[in-house]
């Protein structure tokens, strides 16, 4: 059976996490360890200018449970040193179910994310749960998604944490799941002070700025106005559009998910050096850590492709790209398609590049693709190919579950139905793939290194 540690910062006899633990207690070994009182937006803060003291509890569904009187980091450093000097490791941390939503900024703020961090960090499979509002009573939908949130978790590396939010709806109308990024700071947000206490009612220049003052962050509808919750809430004003059209592009960020009543899963880092920027800083780039793979860009599959020529001029310049770049190139041709398009033939001809032959739907099926995936270092993978809703797809999601970094290249996709070319995009988005074009990628590449050949990129582009 397995062992799951519950936390929060709400403290441990709020709802969220009392109802959390009854219902993973069922199928699981649950210990639940959560602060003695509210800790609310403490981050990542741990207690050391005083003593913490912990307390053995009751919570119902649980093997044992601990109030400790610190922050929730606390309540994790501790459980996890204390169960495993007994011989206890978990194999997931549930921190929640918090009430009031953490989307945006919130996200750096937040207790109950800062647990599931500190839960990462020491190698545990973490995963923060948020519903709604201060006052959330719809758990129903939240819990439901915890087995399909254990296997996305196992799918990634133990370093990163899924924050997961959700409306406070029930089921039936919440609209849907989706990946989505966390809000940049700023949206639809706004801080604000506003006078308490003695200085209650007293003009700006009349304030006394030590005294007592309120701290808020209204995060605002879409129609520019703040929402009717309470700090950080996803309020009636934030959920004023949960019946209008939406299409993908309105769900980019966390925050919009919860405000058409999606729910939404967005993977957190662990962490801190910003890799691009010390790559650029130190003027260096290492080919051998991105790969571009062309699927299939064989003839006999492109004759029947809608704007054949436009796709082929797309995928010679981007390999014309990748050629200056000196990245690896692994092409995967299927049995019996013919030979390489003219176009990009002769570009691809190169003792960088490895050929394999296809005859599963995945590229991965093929036992000389894994033994050249298997002799390279690369970590992020360009793809590009025909029959975007079959060997693309398939290739790309096979390449998200072992856990490379996936970017589709989506100029340089193409089926010969486009409608199946569109809904494999929205498949490999919501699968955790980047969609971008050919010269976004490339663009990225060159303006984030000092690469030798960025000026001869640019020129194929003519940026």
């Amino acid at each position: 059976m397995k062992k799951v540690l519950v936390t929060n910062d709400d403290g441990i006899t709020a709802r969220g996490l009392t109802t959390l633990v009854e219902k993973i207690g069922e199928k699981c070994e649950v210990y639940a360890v959560a602060p003695a009182e509210q800790q609310s937006a403490k981050g990542m803060a741990i207690t050391f200018l005083r003593e913490v003291s912990v307390e053995k509890t009751e919570v119902a569904g649980a093997a044992e449970a601990y109030i400790v009187d610190g922050t929730p980091v606390d309540c994790v450093k501790w459980a996890l040193k204390y169960f495993r000097g007994r011989g206890i490791e978990f194999d997931y941390l549930f921190s929640g179910i918090n009430l009031g939503a953490n989307v945006g900024i919130a996200a750096y703020y937040s207790g109950t994310i800062g647990a599931a961090r500190e839960g990462a960090l020491n190698g545990v499979r973490s995963i923060a749960l948020s519903v709604g509002t201060h006052e959330s009573t719809h758990f129903d939908y939240i819990i439901s998604l915890v087995p399909k949130l254990i296997e996305i978790s196992d799918t990634l590396s133990p370093a990163t944490l899924l924050s997961v939010n959700a409306p406070d709806l029930p089921p039936w109308k919440v609209r849907g799941l989706r990946f989505a990024e966390v809000a940049p700071f700023g949206y639809a947000e706004e801080y604000s002070f506003s006078p308490a206490g003695d200085n209650k009612g007293k003009t700006a220049d009349e304030l006394v700025w030590d005294g007592p003052l309120n701290f808020q962050l209204a995060q605002h509808s879409l129609d520019g106005k703040p929402s009717a919750g309470k700090s950080s809430e996803i309020g009636p004003g934030m959920l004023s559009r949960t019946g209008d059209p939406v299409t993908e592009a309105d769900l980019k960020y966390d925050l919009d998910c919860m405000r058409y009543g999606f729910a939404a899963i967005t993977p957190l880092s662990t962490g801190n050096s910003d890799d691009v920027a010390l790559r650029k800083l130190q003027g260096r780039f290492s080919s051998d850590d991105v790969l571009a793979v062309f699927v299939d860009i064989q003839e006999n599959a492109a004759s029947g492709i809608e704007m054949r020529n436009r796709f082929a001029g797309n995928t010679a310049r981007f390999a014309s790209c990748v050629r200056r770049l000196d990245l690896p190139v692994y092409v995967t041709e299927l049995a019996g398609g013919g030979m390489l398009m003219s176009e990009a033939a002769d570009i691809l001809s190169s003792d960088r590049t490895e050929t394999s032959v296809r005859r599963e739907l995945s590229a991965w099926g093929s036992g000389d693709f894994a033994d050249m995936m298997a002799a390279t270092s690369a970590h992020r993978v360009l793809i590009a190919g025909l029959e975007t809703h079959a060997a693309v797809l398939q290739t790309a999601l096979d390449f998200v579950k072992k856990g490379y970094e996936v970017t589709v290249i989506e100029d340089c996709c193409a089926s010969r139905n486009g409608h199946d070319h569109k809904m494999a995009i929205e498949r490999l988005r919501d699968a955790g793939c980047t969609v971008t074009t050919s010269r976004a990628a490339v663009m990225e590449l060159v303006s984030t290194t000092n690469h030798p050949a960025a000026e001869a990129v640019a020129r194929i582009y003519k940026y």
